[in-house]
């Protein structure tokens, strides 16, 4: 009901607002020679041929032409008797004011056009907090990464090439990215070709955006043009290294429609089209500055067909041969092993402008990856198991833009009282999907795993003993069966997994070879067997987790690496929507230039995860048979024949129906047993094809906590039910257990303001957003089930005096959860905070516990229920959607015409971005789960206030200087917390408990192009310090056992001082060139380069005073604190990268040309090896200081081969994630037509 409110609410707003990713053309026009304003003059404004907009000056020159798209425009002024003026390349950016003065010469002959090249302003009035990059800018920069375009701004951080960006001192998370005003969800999926622009706001944000409290990075496409256009692109990094960087790239631009002029030509576009697509191949896509090291294939395909050695002392057994390996058998390689991605990107966009006014856009992209994703872990023997990953995303909009009145009624000198008035309502559609598996397997689950056919033999064993018969009271005397014995365990390789079977079938061979002993020897004798050095498998048991059993992985290196074989065990299957209709409106009454939108967007996700490494064949074979496993004592079958007894007794198995399984009943069918027969069921000798996930119950797979399958909105089984499940049904005893999709509704309005008061320029907004996680929360997160309150009727309480402290609302605690009879302390649940049983606060609320005889006794309403693990509704309650007022108010005073300060003042929310979801599984079994992390369906929205204060000058007519000072306050940010004395049991979760401030400066200089050289340089100083720097990064403080000590550090992502240049030198050509000329050839004509460079000082970490064991997985070292949190930091870090490209024309006629640009590409040019993380003890990136440790040598002397141990580990520790990217040569062609 509240979904299908929401929804009509957002069709009713429609009719009133509208949503907005457009800009404003605004200039004055004055005769060249006097200076006096031109009125009545024409001015429009064309994109890519197509007119767009046009207005006439008023009295004083001025004029405003709006809305417009982002991007390339030419604007033409023309008045009778001057000559037209043509400006071209000017460029349009969303939500800013473009000025663009013009200047007539009266006179010119008619005809005669005058055409000037756009010179983009010094200073970015509109966006002082941020940069925009052209397309142009874009092209030449040496990345095609959006996030390392836009660290190029002054106050973002970013710790490698491609990894996410910190916006002033801001998390991860923070920043939100747009695509044509469409937030976005997966995969930006834009081909570089397609991508007008790229605005950052790392402050001043204006209202219409919200849910982000870092900043906004928004990417606009590119649009149709008048003319066929377009052109491809081919770039390659196979030439210089083993990464095999290939890319290919296309687009195609045109009209499907003209207008028709009056003189029966062809006009501008009314409908037109544009597409572009890039196809990219990548063997590695994150190579590390020190390479790779892996064992020689020669040694592996040794060790395949020999993975087990007799130990030194053959009594220890088998040792697996990996961990008897030298220096010589391993190399260092250049690039990852069996990481190759491919990806597809395509976008496309229709517009539509039937009438001057009416503007209809279409467009969506779509975004495709497939990749096989590196793992430390299988990187040195196991690579050819690496998982594959897949992404899918696609995105569609449809956009109307309505503008009213005339361009005579708008104009700046017409009486209208409300000019420039148009509306925009949007609506969009994105799915994101998401794959992990096996590569061989997907979602074929029981070949996860998979070794073959096992078939156990089985025996009855006897003893001498007495049998009664229930029914008749018969004794019987002699042999009694006593049960049943493995005798023969044989084994026939699979053909699924043949890494797996190497072990399994060099295990049997070596255990015959050896003659060793079966666990069953001794059992054996009572069939007159002797056994004993038989080297006989017998029973599964005598495997020993050597020989692989279905289900199982190979043991480890030394816990260093993955052994050969070592397979990835999960099958994931992930899909996200969201569906959005966004409107806004703008006019222009008298000075002020309103504007004001509505937002409203609904997710869906859903997300189902199969756990192979829990293997399924054990839960099998624990889920078989286990009703059969005694003996019908009540019903013995003595052997008669001929009529005389034989001194035996037999029985059949034992039939318990309150035991079988659901499982076991529903492989008995599809076997062809009876139900209820007590055949028994040889789990490992069945083909895996007949075994499906469905033979199990929902209670089956969650396992009593430790689930095989992890979901929700699918079912367990993988599956998207026809309707949406409701919580209560979930807690239903014998249900499927279904959980609803995350289902979470955003809505916002806004309103903003922009007028001058005197020399003062104002920008006042105010955005509402109402978050919904429409869901149901706990009603009070220390209990699962319901519990008295002080001001209950009840004969414990009627019995008790209450404190004047305590007030009716408090928790009761008790001293017997079932029986109890005095009151022991209190809780007041609004604050958390914690009485003993005369009213005086603790702060320790185990106090409650040790009265209640160890463990915390909420004053159950009903007690039954705890006990028996029934969860009831009346313990949760509806989220209350959180609605936030977020005033934004910035400000510029002009001091000259070349200088200016400026301000602003923002109050940004977002939405809790982790750990906010219900998990019904977690409240099941939560009694079973002491310590457990919860998610906090209960989470609020973060929140940041952010303060600015700058001053920008010109110093010259091609330079300019800005100068900022900011300041953030952070709050209510998620951090992992522990709920103490909760019941059923003690849990971590997430809370809106950290904070934290930013402050710094930003200097940026501007030099435009001067001669060849155009220099953009940034220099940041910051300090951003607070409670957490992630979601998780007080995890280890928790675990402690402390309380929720809150201490400001620096954050790890605190660069204290960055940098960041970047430097195009470039010819002209023509009457521009000045380069040298080499016999009469202009070699360096429209070539040039362009280096940017960065450099940051380094991150905090914090620093340990003992040595733990690093590099090894598994070892549960602890670490202990030298100094305080994050008060060590990494070393600086230095870039480089360059870009040099030389551009042909090819002429083929007049008035026809095309463009041929060859490029190289060159990141990290100076290969600079950057320490991007070290381990804690050491400070080093390569040594964790365990080999050397005097604490570790008797360790390391009692490994099986302490050579290779010392080897392998000073392999496993030289961490290739610890270093940046390696220097990366990428050479290209582009044809542009």
């Amino acid at each position: 009901m509240l979904r299908r409110f929401n929804l009509l609410m957002a069709f009713v707003c429609l009719s009133t607002f509208a949503y907005s990713q457009t800009g404003t053309l605004q200039g004055n026009i004055v005769d060249v020679m006097t200076g006096e304003p031109i009125p009545f003059a024409n001015v429009v404004a064309e994109k890519n041929g197509n007119l767009i907009g046009g207005t006439t000056t008023d009295f004083d020159g001025n004029y405003t032409i709006k809305p417009l798209e982002p991007g390339n425009y030419t604007v033409k002024a023309t008045y009778v008797g001057y000559g037209t003026v043509e400006i071209t390349g000017v460029i349009i950016s969303a939500n800013k004011i473009t000025p663009q003065d013009i200047k007539l010469q009266e006179g010119v002959a008619i005809g005669e056009v005058k055409i000037i090249e756009y010179k983009k302003p010094l200073l970015d009035k509109d966006n002082l907090s941020g940069e925009t990059k052209t397309s142009e800018e874009i092209v030449a920069l040496p990345t095609r990464n959006v996030a390392s375009i836009a660290s190029t701004t002054a106050g973002i951080y970013q710790k490698d090439e491609g990894d996410a960006v910190n916006m002033r001192g801001s998390r991860s998370d923070a920043t939100e990215y747009y695509i044509d005003g469409i937030k976005v969800r997966g995969a930006i999926g834009v081909p570089s070709s397609g991508i007008e622009q790229i605005t950052v706001v790392t402050g001043g944000v204006p209202a219409k955006y919200g849910d982000a409290t870092g900043g906004i990075i928004s990417v606009t496409t590119k649009g149709p043009s008048n003319k066929i256009s377009g052109g491809f692109e081919y770039e390659t990094s196979s030439l210089f290294d083993d990464y095999n960087y290939n890319l290919l790239g296309l687009s195609l631009s045109g009209p499907i429609l003209k207008k028709t002029n009056t003189d029966g030509s062809k006009g501008s576009s009314i409908l037109g089209y544009f597409f572009s697509g890039e196809y990219r191949d990548v063997d590695d896509t994150d190579p590390s500055a020190i390479g790779m090291w892996k064992v020689k294939d020669n040694i592996l395909s040794d060790l395949r067909e020999t993975p087990f050695v007799i130990a030194p002392n053959a009594a220890a057994g088998f040792l697996s041969t990996s961990e008897f390996l030298r220096e010589s058998d391993f190399e260092l390689v250049e690039a990852k092993l069996n990481t190759n991605q491919k990806r597809i990107n395509l976008s496309g966009k229709l517009d539509f402008k039937p009438a001057q006014n009416t503007f209809l856009s279409l467009g969506g992209s779509f975004y495709a990856r497939k990749s096989n994703d590196f793992s430390s872990w299988r990187s040195m023997f196991s690579w050819e198991d690496n998982r594959n990953s897949s992404q899918t995303t696609y995105r569609l909009f449809g956009k109307l833009t309505q503008k009213f009145g005339s361009d005579e009624s708008n104009a700046d000198e017409s009486a209208s009282t409300i000019k420039n008035a148009f509306f925009t309502i949007q609506a969009d559609y994105t799915n994101n999907r998401y794959t992990f598996a096996d590569e061989n397997h997907g979602d074929n689950l029981f070949h996860y795993g998979y070794v073959g056919k096992f078939k156990t033999y089985k025996a009855p064993i006897f003893q001498d003993g007495i049998a009664v018969d229930s029914a008749s009271g018969q004794i019987f005397t002699g042999q009694i069966l006593s049960g049943w014995a493995d005798t023969l365990f044989t084994f026939e390789a699979g053909s699924i997994n043949p890494s797996l079977v190497n072990y399994t079938s060099a295990y049997y061979d070596v255990f015959s070879q050896y003659g060793i002993n079966s666990y069953q020897s001794g059992t054996m004798a009572n069939f007159g067997i002797d056994a004993s050095n038989d080297g006989i498998i017998r029973t599964a048991a005598d495997l020993q987790g050597q020989g692989l059993l279905n289900g199982q992985d190979p043991a480890s290196v030394y816990s260093l690496f993955g052994n050969h074989g070592s397979w990835y065990g999960y099958s994931v299957k992930q899909e996200n929507t969201q569906l959005s209709f966004k409107a806004s409106g703008s006019a222009d009454i008298k000075s002020h230039e309103f504007s004001f939108g509505f937002e409203f967007e609904q997710r869906e996700d859903y997300y189902w995860q199969f756990n192979a490494w829990r293997s399924i064949w054990s839960l099998m074979r624990q889920q078989a048979n286990k009703h059969i496993l005694e003996r019908d004592l009540a019903n013995p079958n003595p052997l008669i024949v001929n009529d005389i007894y034989q001194d035996t007794v037999l029985y059949d198995r034992l039939y318990v129906a309150e035991e079988q399984s659901d499982f076991d009943k529903n492989l008995r069918n599809l076997l062809g047993l009876a139900e209820n027969s007590v055949e028994f069921i040889d789990i490992d000798s069945y083909n895996p094809d007949i075994y499906s996930l469905d033979l199990f119950s929902a209670d089956e797979l969650l396992n009593n906590g430790s689930s095989y399958v992890y979901y929700y909105g699918y079912d367990i089984y993988g599956n998207k039910p026809d309707q949406t499940p409701t919580l209560s049904q979930f807690f239903e005893d014998g249900s499927d257990r279904l959980i609803a999709p995350f289902n979470p509704i955003y809505t916002a309005g806004y309103v903003q303001d922009k007028f001058a008061i005197e020399d003062l320029i104002f920008n006042i907004g105010l955005r509402v957003d109402r978050y919904d996680a429409n869901q149901q929360v706990l009603r009070d997160q220390h209990l699962l089930y319901t519990a008295y309150t002080a001001d209950a009727n009840t004969s414990v309480m009627n019995a008790t005096s209450i404190p004047s402290t305590i007030s009716g609302d408090y928790v009761v605690y008790v001293d017997d959860i079932e029986n109890p009879s005095a009151v022991v302390g209190y809780r007041n649940n609004d604050g958390d905070i914690w009485y003993n049983a005369d009213g005086l606060q603790i702060s320790d609320p185990t106090l409650l516990a040790e009265a209640a005889g160890g463990k915390i006794a909420p004053y159950l309403i009903n007690p039954s229920n705890a006990k028996s693990g029934v969860v009831t509704m009346d313990a949760f309650e509806d989220y209350t959607p959180e609605v936030v007022f977020m005033p934004r108010i910035a400000f510029s005073f002009p001091i000259s015409d070349e200088a200016q300060f400026f301000a602003h003042y923002d109050v940004l929310t977002q939405r809790p971005p982790e750990g906010n979801r219900l998990e019904p599984v977690d409240y099941l079994f939560m009694a079973d789960n002491v310590g457990a992390t919860l998610n906090n369906p209960d989470l609020k929205p973060e929140k940041t206030v952010d303060y600015e204060l700058g001053f920008a000058t010109t110093l010259s007519l091609k330079s300019a200087l800005k100068i900022s000072a900011f300041y953030k306050e952070l709050r209510d940010m998620i951090q992992r917390t522990s709920v103490l004395s909760a019941y059923p049991a003690q849990y971590y979760t997430y809370g809106n408990i950290d904070f934290g401030t930013v402050k710094g400066m930003s200097i940026n200089y501007d030099l435009r192009r001067t001669n060849n050289v155009q220099l953009t340089a940034n220099y940041t100083l910051q300090f951003a310090d607070g409670t957490g720097s992630s979601a998780t990064s007080g995890q280890s403080l928790v675990e402690t056992g402390q309380p929720n000590l809150r201490t400001t550090i620096p954050l790890s992502y605190d660069q204290r001082h960055a940098i960041s240049a970047s430097v195009d030198y470039r010819y002209g050509q023509g009457k521009d060139y000045n380069g040298p000329v080499w016999f009469g050839s202009k070699v360096f004509q429209n070539a040039g380069a362009n280096i940017t460079l960065s450099a940051g000082s380094g991150t905090p970490y914090s620093k340990q005073s003992n040595i733990t064991q690093e590099a090894a997985s598994g070892i549960n070292d602890r670490s202990t604190l030298e100094g305080s949190l994050n008060g060590s930091r990494l070393p600086w870090q230095f870039r480089v990268n360059m870009k040099v490209n030389k551009e042909f024309e090819i002429k083929w006629n007049k008035n026809k040309s095309s463009f041929l640009n060859v490029y190289l590409q060159v990141q990290n040019l100076l290969d600079a090896k950057n320490i991007i993380s070290t381990y804690r003890a050491t400070g080093n990136p390569e040594d964790d200081g365990y080999l050397t440790s005097a604490a570790a040598q008797n360790a390391i002397a009692a490994k099986n081969d302490p050579d290779s141990f010392r080897y392998l580990y000073s392999l496993a520790v030289n961490n290739p994630n610890h270093y940046s990217l390696p220097r990366m040569l990428r050479a290209g062609i582009s044809f542009q037509f």
